[in-house]
């Protein structure tokens, strides 16, 4: 992980300048609030990754044999934003094969040493967990109507890669800088020297989830920015197993945009501004003409309908598991009808306004046609 350290020395210096640049961007009343916002976060920031540090080179001495475990045929499941990649990952991760990086590893514990740290303390901090679940946040809450979250719940595993500064959710601080766009082009738009160290840093982390969790089980991942990863993906792990999910534009769209509403709020106090909207509406486009890309018509790589979740979640679900090559065993036939008759029951709380993206007729004109609107009619092979 050598060359990841010096990757992140360099990247957490560059984090301090660009708090400084960005600091007083946007309106001046809301100029506390950013204070605030930008104080609180990257002190907090910049300690954790100090601790993942601590913790890899702990690694490095207590458990150097992670380096021996054989990650076999990875499963990832990516595609577009807002199409359905968590409900199946979470599905997914039911299975006792497949095992998945949790909220508290992502962002607490990327290095084994941290793991065993705060699963020995984890006993003493339960009752406090407790508390805490029923406290009401009014930005948690908010969060939650788009994503559900949980410490121990699975989930994307680009958090663990804030350590080389290689996770895009920091681009809502930093809404300009291009380091954070380049990595929803990666496979087009990272360089090589960068690519590598990257993708050396993140089989690293995998092998250390393995480690921890058992070398006898596949890693489950779940990315949606990793459908412009695909091809870097697939060259680093040539048994990996991709599931690309897809929605039509018309959805996905009003979605995106509306689930980085609370936390730019959050941090500038106003709705998003014109240039990052636009900014994310060419990053979606990006991944739909992904979509029609030769490496998604690679025999690894699976397209799913989200509206083939909905419908029929069960035979979805065994399409999946049959293009990973993963037994449907008694045990996870169990927990997949327990999830079939609990999301026929779901209705979402993430409420969006469909129309106010349809009134930018510059933005549909960006994305395939056949992917907006009534044109979508993908169906999944079975």
């Amino acid at each position: 992980m050598g060359n990841g350290f010096w990757l992140a020395v360099g990247q957490m210096c560059q984090l301090c300048f660009w708090t400084v640049r960005y600091l007083p961007a946007g309106h001046w009343k809301h100029l506390p609030r950013r204070a605030l916002a930008f104080g609180l976060a990257i002190p907090v920031y910049l300690f954790f990754q100090c601790l993942h540090w601590l913790g890899f080179a702990l690694d490095e001495i207590l458990f150097r044999n992670y380096r021996k475990v054989d990650i076999q045929q990875p499963v990832f499941v990516t595609g577009i934003p807002r199409s359905g990649t968590t409900h199946l990952q979470r599905v997914l991760a039911r299975h006792e094969q497949l095992t998945s990086m949790q909220t508290w590893e992502c962002f607490f514990a990327p290095s084994i040493s941290e793991r065993y740290f705060y699963s020995a303390i984890g006993a003493i901090f339960k009752p406090a967990g407790r508390l805490f679940s029923h406290v009401n946040i009014p930005f948690l809450e908010k969060m939650r109507s788009v994503h559900k979250l949980g410490l121990n719940e699975a989930e994307e595993d680009f958090i663990a890669l804030m350590p080389v500064n290689a996770c895009f959710l920091l681009v809502v601080l930093f809404p300009e800088v291009k380091h954070y766009w380049a990595l929803t082009g990666f496979d087009q738009q990272v360089s090589e020297s960068r690519k590598a160290t990257i993708l050396r840093f993140y089989r690293r982390i995998i092998q250390k989830h393995l480690y921890f969790h058992g070398t006898d089980r596949r890693y489950l991942c779940k990315n949606p920015s990793f459908l412009s990863w695909v091809g870097s993906l697939s060259a680093e792990f040539e048994d990996a197993r991709f599931v690309v999910c897809e929605r039509e534009v018309d959805a996905t769209l009003p979605s995106q945009i509306s689930s980085l509403r609370p936390a730019w709020q959050l941090v500038y106090g106003e709705d998003l501004s014109a240039a990052f909207s636009e900014r994310i509406i060419q990053m979606m486009a990006g991944y739909y003409h992904y979509l029609d890309s030769h490496l998604v018509n690679h025999p690894s790589v699976m397209l799913m309908p989200m509206h083939s979740l909905v419908q029929d979640l069960q035979g979805s679900v065994a399409v999946v598991l049959s293009h990973c090559k993963v037994a449907l065993s008694d045990q996870f036939a169990g927990c997949l009808e327990e999830e079939a008759a609990r999301a026929k029951s779901y209705r979402s709380s993430h409420k969006y306004n469909r129309s106010g993206v349809n009134t930018m007729a510059h933005a549909f004109a960006m994305f395939p046609k056949h992917y907006v609107g009534r044109f979508y009619k993908r169906e999944v092979a079975k």
